[in-house]
């Protein structure tokens, strides 16, 4: 290569120091110190087993015969972390030589912006981002699941918990990336169950009810609940809200189209006879046997039983036909005042 005028002082300065080149071959590194030249005194150069860095950021390289050949020196803008850029003078060489040169030493995880065999020139940028890891562990409950069972026991709608289900625990280790100081991802690098979660069990009802005398009784009305007595699943599986029960045995009866009932209605299925001591008039009820397997349904107290002298029975349901009555004949029920 072509040396310049500046480069020849600094060859004429190098001379000055040839015993340390000897040194320099042997495979040592030594400091050589007040070097001078036309534009330098004092200066500190550092010589290696490699080569020698000027202050100017040439270099003085030694071959295998000791000659000394001179490598040019350029200015480079290298930023770290979070901070700005700085300039550097460093031989032209590559830029993991660079970074070298400059001192920075770079970490396991680092990242650097360019490939270090990259040849550099006059203002490389190059940007190193430091890259670290941290674990946290955490302690998190782990839900239940819940198991459903089908039951004859229960009639459909109904619904029994026979074993509560209990939550577990489990560490978890979280490992966050950090770039230059500042959290860049989380994410999960291990699960370990601590206590194992307690399945709920329940029972769902599986048994059909009497629902043939319910077909001709269609009424329906909503109901809500001011801190009665309790709610009941209807055979529509919602869940309704009732002030008391009037338990005893039922009894069905009909009539001929357009009779009239105590009440002056019209006689229709799910309007029933009471004893409107006991269950007012209008009021608003649901009809079923205690242990589910017939349902009667909504219905309304329209009128008085002829029951009410002897006290044998607790309601009159009606039916449309003769025959309806004589199937459901007399069995127990539960009547549910609603409203």
């Amino acid at each position: 290569m072509k040396i310049t005028e500046k480069q020849r002082s600094v060859i004429k300065a190098a001379s000055a120091i040839a015993a340390l080149a000897i040194v320099w071959t042997s495979g040592f590194s030594v400091s050589a110190k007040t070097i001078s030249n036309d534009d330098s005194i004092n200066t500190e150069t550092q010589v290696s087993d490699e080569l020698l860095v000027l202050p100017n950021g040439d270099a003085l390289v030694s071959d295998e015969n000791g000659d000394i050949d001179i490598m040019d020196g350029v200015t480079v803008n290298i930023k770290v972390g979070a901070a700005a850029y700085k300039k550097y003078a460093v031989p032209k060489t590559t830029v993991g030589e660079a970074l070298e040169h400059a001192n920075i030493e770079l970490g396991k995880y680092d990242l650097v912006s360019k490939s270090l065999d990259e040849k550099i020139e006059e203002d490389t940028n190059i940007e190193v981002d430091r890259v670290s890891f941290t674990k946290t562990v955490k302690t998190q409950k782990v839900k239940y699941k819940t198991v459903k069972k089908l039951s004859t026991k229960l009639y459909q709608g109904q619904k029994k918990t026979i074993k509560k289900g209990k939550k577990g625990k489990k560490k978890v280790t979280y490992t966050s990336k950090i770039v230059n100081g500042k959290v860049t991802q989380t994410y999960v690098t291990k699960t370990k169950v601590t206590k194992k979660a307690v399945k709920k069990v329940v029972l769902v009802g599986a048994k059909r009810k009497n629902y043939s005398m319910l077909q001709n009784n269609p009424t329906k009305f909503k109901t809500k609940s001011k801190g009665g007595a309790g709610t009941i699943v209807d055979h529509n599986g919602k869940k309704i809200a009732y002030k008391k029960i009037v338990s005893g045995p039922a009894t069905a009866y009909s009539a001929h189209p357009g009779a009239l009932t105590a009440t002056g209605a019209t006689v229709r299925v799910g309007g029933v006879a009471v004893n409107p001591a006991i269950i007012p008039y209008g009021s608003k009820l649901y009809i079923q046997s205690p242990d589910g397997s017939f349902v009667y349904g909504y219905a309304t107290a329209i009128d008085t039983g002829g029951f009410i002298h002897t006290s044998t029975t607790v309601v009159d349901l009606f039916y449309s036909s003769n025959s309806t009555c004589c199937q459901f004949g007399r069995r127990p029920v539960n009547i549910y005042v609603l409203a």
